[in-house]
């Protein structure tokens, strides 16, 4: 016979779920472990990913050129910023105003155009290859409508590299795997 009081306690069905919500937000709030786990080489490339990714966002979204410059001697790069009014000329961009190094034992490995034949005119010229000793720099547009040209980069540590490529003009990006030297 019911009494009209309710029992105190918890049902299983509510503890459960308590548990789920709790379990989700401990989720999204640890720490990524796989990136302790993850090569330099590998956290490097994805770093220049992001950028790319971000730089032809921001080119869309605020309608500014930008060029890519990788400097092969000094394993760095840099972000320029085509200056308003001047149809060629660019300077360092706002938000990266110092040249990005790469961590100390990744390096450039090998950078490369990657443009067909009939685009070779538009765009750009043979694939390029570099001399460490000497160094070369190399520049890469992306412009405001979010096209960017088409280009290779490896790089490597002392025992493995690898690649990162931009296969189309609209910034699709893939990376490869690590291989060793």
């Amino acid at each position: 016979m019911p009494t009209g009081k309710t029992q105190a306690g918890v049902t299983i069905l509510e503890l459960s779920l308590v548990m789920f919500i709790f379990s989700i937000l401990i989720g999204f709030s640890l720490p990524r472990f796989s990136n302790l786990f993850e090569s330099n080489l590998l956290l490097e490339t994805k770093k220049i990913a992001k950028l790319i990714s971000d730089l032809r966002l921001t080119a869309i979204l605020e309608g500014k050129d930008f060029r890519l410059e990788f400097d092969t001697q000094k394993s760095a790069y840099s972000v320029l910023e085509r200056q308003k009014g001047a149809s060629r000329k660019y300077e360092r961009s706002e938000k990266y105003r110092e040249p990005i190094a790469l961590e100390p034992p990744v390096e450039f490995y090998l950078i490369s155009n990657q443009v067909q034949e009939k685009q070779g005119l538009k765009f750009g010229g043979p694939p390029l290859e570099f001399d460490k000793i000497f160094g070369q720099q190399f520049q890469f547009h992306i412009d405001s409508s979010g096209f960017i040209d088409q280009f290779t980069l490896k790089l490597k540590n002392k025992t493995h590299s690898i690649s990162l490529a931009v296969v189309d003009i609209m910034g699709n990006i893939e990376l490869g795997e690590e291989t060793p030297l």
